[in-house]
């Protein structure tokens, strides 16, 4: 039997006055597994151009309970940013004796999911994915900036406007002040990094900023192209293993621009001290002139089809001296002049990244939905919508897959370019490949140094 969700045991809110008869509740806008959302009625406000908000209801904790520390963190940090006009802003909460009540600004166009599984806002619109995920950036910088740290970075967790031009961050149960942390699995599975899920690297803690990142890049490919890039940034997953072994991979399958895949790859770098910064993501992102496959004839001057490989700096890692171009602590060094890395975080050893033997380690959650390994992630989620399957069309992926569904190697689509040849050696768990990757990172430069 399965466990009941919170919300299961919830009245229906709707109708009832709250806050001494200053708001109405009107009609539902969602639920999710630890509240319901409504939509709400300000009546201190003028009655001929009333005010409307957008009313989170929840279980009211035990005072002093783990979950009422928790609780009280989520609305705290929330507040800190709620400055940003591209985060949801929190007015208020009070209580009665068995429920807690969240005022937030009204979204009346949904979240970034529907956005992009229904609506289809961001198919074939460069321009507006551009806007919106620059807006993005912006929001989490600006936590960053406040010292907070999202840790749950979704489509769910944005609201945006009916047209896809305004977005708002939202949802910050899992948020914490602290820049490393060692609470493993805390997130989305879709959106965490390799480190987070902490199965083939270890770091003792991981930080919290860079995991973020990732999340921005697994968003922007969602916007793009209506899928995810794999289903867990594990060596075990098909998809994965393949940009592991080659980081062109999602050029290949996905029809994204050669800007996009070079922006991608600075986003999902292995190594989180070397991942993209924000302010340089924000550049690049402006910069880009194409985000789909199908813009690329139209920057040139021929019309010709730009070759999906060059050798470029971009796509090179060897070895360098130059300090200016790498942290000391970096297992990976590149040709290209990078941005500067964020500081370093402090507490956060990288000295001490360990590549595990994938029989060493736990399972990931077979779930997509939030999980935690620890007390820092429990506590109050905002309410979601559930995922549905997106008919995005999206040239050579079949229509079926989802956007919980990244390109399915095992069912054909891609087969001619990952065909065995007879006389193949027998294949190797596919853990091998964050080793063979670090080895030969460090090889060349113990090579370079010798």
């Amino acid at each position: 039997m399965g466990r009941i969700a919170a919300t299961e045991l919830m009245p229906d809110f709707s109708g009832r006055v709250l806050n001494h008869g200053r708001l109405r509740l009107l009609e539902s806008l969602g639920s999710g597994a630890y509240g319901k959302v409504y939509r709400a009625m300000d009546f201190s406000q003028s009655a001929s151009r009333p005010r409307y908000y957008a009313v989170k209801c929840l279980n009211k904790p035990e005072p002093n309970s783990h979950a009422d520390l928790l609780q009280q963190r989520e609305f705290s940090l929330h507040k800190l940013v709620s400055g940003h006009p591209n985060i949801v802003t929190f007015h208020q909460f009070f209580s009665d004796d068995r429920f807690v009540y969240v005022t937030l600004d009204l979204c009346t166009g949904g979240d970034l999911f529907a956005a992009i599984t229904e609506k289809h806002l961001f198919h074939n619109n460069g321009r507006l994915i551009k806007t919106a995920f620059i807006q993005l950036i912006d929001a989490v910088q600006y936590c960053h900036d406040l010292g907070v740290f999202h840790r749950d970075i979704k489509p769910e967790n944005v609201l945006c406007s009916n047209d896809g031009t305004d977005i708002r961050l939202a949802d910050f149960g899992l948020s914490i002040q602290s820049a490393v942390c060692q609470d493993f699995g805390c997130g989305s599975s879709y959106y965490m990094s390799p480190e987070c899920i902490g199965r083939e690297i270890t770091t003792g803690k991981y930080s919290t900023r860079h995991n973020d990142v990732w999340a921005l890049g697994v968003i922007l490919t969602n916007m793009i192209t209506g899928r995810n890039p794999w289903r867990y940034a594990t060596a075990d997953d098909d998809c994965f293993a393949a940009y592991l072994h080659d980081n062109n991979f999602l050029r290949q399958v996905l029809p994204i621009s050669d800007g996009v895949n070079t922006v991608l790859k600075r986003i999902f770098t292995i190594n989180p001290l070397r991942r993209i910064s924000l302010p340089a993501l924000r550049y690049q992102i402006l910069e880009l002139n194409a985000f789909f496959e199908k813009d690329l004839a139209s920057t040139t001057s021929t019309g010709a089809r730009i070759p999906r490989h060059t050798a470029s700096q971009d796509d090179t890692i060897v070895s360098s001296n130059n300090p200016s171009e790498t942290s000391e602590s970096s297992d990976e060094i590149y040709v290209f002049a990078s941005p500067r890395v964020d500081p370093p975080v402090q507490g956060l050893d990288t000295g001490q990244f360990i590549l595990c033997e994938s029989s060493d380690v736990l399972s990931v959650p077979s779930t997509a939905s939030s999980g935690s390994s620890g007390p820092e992630s429990e506590g109050p989620i905002t309410p979601e919508t559930y995922p549905v399957e997106p008919a995005v069309d999206v040239p050579d992926i079949s229509e079926e897959e989802g956007l919980g569904q990244p390109a399915d190697l095992a069912a054909g689509a891609f087969t001619s370019k990952f065909k065995t040849p007879a006389n193949a050696k027998p294949k190797k768990p596919k853990g091998h490949l964050f080793r063979t990757a670090v080895q030969r990172i460090r090889g060349r430069r113990a090579a370079s140094t010798s």
